[in-house]
């Protein structure tokens, strides 16, 4: 399944391989704040929290010549959002079929610019790491390549804020599963009161730990803007009932009243439907609490939404939820139906979306600025200025002659 993925995702990058471009943070940030440097800038904050991985990748770059460093970027980005979504499929496996998992990843309407960059990977290191920390621990962690996979989660919740969402999940699902045992009640057939037994602690040590580094960041070097700008329950309600929508689908068909019918009917099957396994149902709506509190904080952040009624304006920010939305609606078909027809219905209905907005299928080729070019001038001492992509956007480095 790997290889599947990874030839779709280095597809839907377009020229990332074949010719390779520096993307907007990917210069500006990484590989900017890198170069001259021989040790990796992990530490280094920029938009009010960490990025790990990103960084590391700069850092291996810099062992290269700098005309390669674009490959290596993307090379590493579409790597890892493979491995990703790969990891998401084989977690999930046993509660959505892996073609559903894979397929929703893949063939959702999205702007592009999660593919090929190193920047956006962090869009698909989420649901790796949301799949490590929901589910239950597995014996065959307890080994050396288990204390690997552990450092391999601490960098995860390093990058990006997504660490400090999922730790605040599993606070509140752990204190659910103490107070279900407490009460001898569990609309989870039992899961939620097994949940705080069945974890693996030592992803949720990793987890936390950078939960709590993350936040320190935050609060230490908050991003630049940082405030509300919208009444609360107002840009909650725009958000789902139009901008989610939107950036769903394409389009925004039905009245809001209906969205919020339509969210509570799949909200209720998860906690109430007695048709599907518990432990599916638990999974999943731990999924769907991850992807609501993102795309409120995101929502928050935005200081005009009117600025992201397009779908190609800011769509990252709800990647999250539009891939959970059809694990969601696969569980509720499977309450009434069998696996092999909720499968069969909902990889339709993805296909039908895609193939509605085929021009969100796939990222749009970068412009050529001759980076090999540019990057020679890099080995000459002085001040220079690079343009990369997006157009408009620009990186200046001050080159030395004995690099520290």
């Amino acid at each position: 399944m790997f290889l599947v993925i990874l030839l779709v995702i280095a597809y839907k990058s377009n020229d990332a391989l074949s010719h390779p471009q520096f993307w907007a943070e990917d210069a500006t940030i990484f590989f900017q704040q890198q170069f001259g440097h021989k040790l990796p800038q992990l530490w280094v904050p920029y938009a009010g929290y960490l990025h790990a991985i990103p960084r590391l990748v700069a850092w291996v770059a810099s062992w290269i010549s700098i005309t390669k460093a674009p490959l290596v970027y993307n090379a590493f980005a579409i790597v890892l959002s493979a491995s990703a979504i790969t990891m998401t499929c084989q977690k999930l496996r046993l509660y959505v079929p892996a073609w559903v998992v894979a397929l929703s990843c893949l063939a959702v309407p999205t702007s592009g610019e999660i593919f090929g960059t190193i920047t956006n990977a962090q869009w698909f290191l989420q649901f790796a790491l949301g799949a490590c920390c929901l589910s239950p621990a597995s014996p065959r962690h307890a080994n050396t390549l288990g204390w690997l996979r552990v450092i391999g989660i601490l960098l995860m919740a390093l990058t990006g804020p997504f660490s400090i969402l999922l730790s605040i999940i599993i606070t509140g699902m752990l204190a659910s599963s103490w107070i279900a045992r407490k009460l001898s009640y569990d609309p989870f057939d039992g899961a939620l009161r097994s949940f705080l037994s069945e974890r693996d602690w030592p992803a949720l040590l990793a987890l936390g730990l950078g939960a709590i580094i993350q936040t320190g960041v935050l609060l230490v070097a908050p991003p630049t803007e940082s405030a509300t700008h919208h009444d609360l329950l107002k840009a909650i309600n725009a958000t789902f009932t139009e901008l989610v929508p939107i950036h769903m689908f394409g389009n925004d068909f039905l009245t809001g009243t209906s969205w919020l019918v339509l969210y509570a009917l799949l909200i209720g099957t998860l906690v109430l439907s007695k048709r599907i396994d518990g432990h599916a149902r638990l999974q999943v709506m731990g999924f769907a609490v991850f992807a609501i509190l993102e795309t409120i904080a995101s929502a928050l952040r935005i200081t005009d939404l009117q600025q992201i009624y397009q779908p190609s304006a800011a769509d990252r920010y709800f990647y999250l939820i539009k891939v959970v939305w059809w694990w969601v609606v696969w569980l509720a078909l499977r309450s009434t139906g069998s696996r092999f027809r909720a499968t069969a219905i909902v990889s339709a209905l993805i296909c039908l979306v895609a193939l509605n907005n085929p021009q969100f299928q796939r990222r749009a080729a970068l412009s050529d600025f001759s980076w090999r070019d540019h990057a020679s001038d890099l080995e000459q001492p002085g001040t220079h200025t690079i343009p990369i992509n997006p157009p408009g956007w620009s990186i200046t480095i001050e080159a030395k002659k004995q690099q520290q």
